[in-house]
C-alpha cells in the first residue's frame, strides 16, 4: 500500500474540523487539530485529521505524545467530536446521577470492554457519562465479590473517569476533583436496592 502526503490548507466536504480546533478523540480524550492532509493510499486520496493529543495542565510528564491519524470521511464514526458544551452539561449530570447501569455488571471484562469503547465512540459525552457510570457500579460490584478488583478495568476506569471530569472542569471553570467530587453523590444513588 503506497502512502503519499500532500498537506492541504482547504477543507473539502468531508473535513467537519478547521486546523487549531480543539476536539475530543474517543479514549484519547483532548487533542488539537494540527493539520489536514491529502494522502493517497493505493488508489484513492484521502484526507486526514492531524491530532496532537493535549495534556492536562495538571500532567508532570514533559513527553511529547505521537500524532494521531484519522481518516475525515470516517472520524465521527471512529469518535471524534466536539467537546462538551453548556447545553450539553445537564445530559451528561442526568446520565451520572440516573439509576441505569447502562451494561450489565455479570457480563465478563474482555467482552464488556468493546461495547464500552463502541459506546463512547458512536455516543460521544452521553456515551462516555454511561461509561463512568457503569464502571462506577462494576467496580463497587467487584470490591465485594473480591478483594483485588481486575486491574485492567480499574485501569480504565481511572482513564476514562479523567477524561470526562476534565472536559466537564473545562466548561464548567472548576477543578476535575471539584467535579468527580459533585457526581460521586447523586451517583451513589445507584447502589441502592431497587425498589
Amino acid at each position: 500500500m503506497e502512502t503519499q502526503n500532500t498537506p492541504t490548507t482547504e477543507t473539502n466536504s468531508q473535513a467537519q474540523f478547521e486546523m487549531g480546533t480543539t476536539v475530543i478523540y474517543g479514549a484519547h480524550g483532548k487533542c488539537t487539530v494540527t493539520g489536514i492532509e491529502m494522502k493517497k493510499i493505493g488508489a484513492e486520496n484521502l484526507n486526514f485529521y492531524k491530532l496532537e493529543p493535549q495534556k492536562s495542565p495538571l500532567s508532570r510528564s514533559q513527553k511529547k505524545d505521537p500524532a494521531i491519524w484519522v481518516p475525515a470521511n470516517t472520524a465521527k464514526e471512529r469518535g471524534l467530536r466536539a467537546p462538551i458544551n453548556a447545553e450539553t452539561i445537564d445530559q451528561v449530570k442526568a446520565v451520572l446521577t440516573s439509576r441505569e447501569y447502562f451494561f450489565s455488571v455479570e457480563e465478563n471484562w474482555n467482552s464488556v470492554l468493546p461495547k464500552l469503547e463502541n459506546t463512547i465512540r458512536l455516543e460521544g459525552c452521553i456515551g462516555l457519562a454511561k461509561v463512568v457510570s457503569y464502571l462506577f457500579v462494576l467496580n463497587y460490584v467487584a470490591h465485594r465479590k473480591a478483594p483485588v478488583p481486575n486491574a485492567d478495568a480499574v485501569k480504565y476506569q481511572e482513564g476514562i473517569n479523567k477524561l470526562l471530569y476534565r472536559e466537564l472542569a473545562d466548561v464548567m471553570n472548576e477543578h476535575p476533583k471539584t467535579i468527580e467530587q459533585q457526581m460521586l453523590k447523586p451517583m451513589r444513588q445507584k447502589l441502592l436496592p431497587n425498589n
